[in-house]
């Protein structure tokens, strides 16, 4: 038996800390929009992740910088010609956490090719960051709605443009991997609802946490918590994505880190036993405002924005559920076991380790 606890002590601290590791890596995005001799695109790419696809380092010079732009960005006509690529100006947005570059670039087709029809590739940072995702959108006017293309990956790395599909609700399935893809890479959301998650299965009492409450004291836990946190992060994503609450991702950043330290302490010791409802549908609302910057840029509207904007919710939900599905068993089983305090307790401890360090970062 106790072979067993430790067994189970090292596999729960060795998952604690592959997720408190893996920060979310940011995504790229690509907007297109139509222009009477060719296409204006504007680029945002994480400085981070470029930073990994240039092995000797980040350009000293914005030249050298726009010409490797330009030879990663692949416009190509139904013909097989290739486009004039040109990068018209480079923001290095050193402030932003993470910080980004912005480019601007202008694609136009050789001589007799259709303007409407062709293939893009990106693969600026994907062919060294097999994790990394593009998502492309496409506009025809500067006050037209964006159209979701797809994405881009190491394993796709160009999309055929041929107008987008006007159907309303076109790009949803991308949008729906993309969410799941933003929980899958092991994020600081996930970290903060797993922490939060610690004591579920315990009774509070005397400002301790004491014996093993029941089946249908976890069960009851587990929903109270997670639907709180998700009808608090689903309200602030749809605002964000409006563009109707929209804060400088710094604070917002802190603020999550803040909560993960906050989970972490009333995981040690109970801070606000009964009221983990309350508190997750709190600390929900300011991680929806993270969730709203990765779908922000893409400037949908309309019907496009409240399908895309649910359909990325979705795929948030799906991998959530599908983490804590896996989560929920083995918190039944440890918490029986008198090895679960030493587990709940490093588990804790490394998250809180984590959010002091990611707060140290983003300030």
């Amino acid at each position: 038996m106790a072979a067993v606890s430790k067994r189970l002590l090292a596999l729960c601290l060795l998952a604690w800390a592959m997720a408190a590791g893996a920060h979310p890596a940011p995504q790229s995005e690509v907007l297109l929009e139509s222009r009477p001799d060719g296409i204006h695109a504007e680029l945002v790419l994480p400085l981070d992740q470029l930073q990994l696809a240039l092995p000797g380092g980040l350009p000293a010079g914005d030249a050298e910088m726009a010409a490797y732009l330009a030879a990663h960005i692949r416009p190509v006509a139904p013909d097989g010609r290739a486009w004039v690529v040109k990068v018209e100006r480079l923001r290095w947005q050193w402030s932003r956490q993470p910080a980004d570059l912005l480019a601007s670039m202008t694609l136009r087709p050789p001589a007799g090719a259709p303007l409407d029809r062709f293939t893009f590739g990106d693969d600026a940072i994907a062919h060294q960051v097999p994790s990394h995702l593009t998502v492309v959108a496409l506009r025809s006017a500067p006050d037209a709605p964006s159209r979701l293309l797809g994405t881009l990956h190491f394993g796709q790395r160009s999309i055929e443009v041929r107008g987008a599909d006007p159907r309303w609700w076109a790009g949803c399935a991308d949008l729906f991997k993309l969410g799941m893809a933003h929980i899958a890479e092991g994020t600081d959301h996930v970290l903060f609802l797993l922490t939060l998650l610690l004591p579920a299965a315990l009774l509070a009492r005397d400002g301790r946490w004491q014996a093993y409450a029941g089946t249908r004291h976890l069960l009851a836990y587990l929903l109270k918590v997670v639907t709180a946190f998700t009808l608090g992060h689903s309200v602030t994503l749809m605002l964000g994505a409006l563009g109707t609450i929209r804060l400088p991702e710094p604070p917002v950043e802190l603020a999550i880190a803040l909560s993960i330290l906050f989970s972490a302490v009333h995981a040690w010791r109970p801070l606000f036993p009964r009221r983990e409802g309350w508190v997750a549908s709190g600390f929900g609302l300011v991680h929806g405002l993270a969730f709203a910057a990765a779908i922000r840029e893409l400037q949908l509207s309309g019907a496009r924005l409240v399908a895309g904007v649910l359909a990325f919710n979705l795929g948030i939900e799906a991998m959530q559920g599908a983490i804590l599905l896996l989560a929920a068993p083995l918190l039944m089983l440890l918490a029986r076991r008198p090895a679960y305090q030493r587990v709940r307790q490093a588990a804790a401890l490394l998250s809180a380790v984590m959010a002091v360090i990611w707060m140290a970062q983003r300030v």
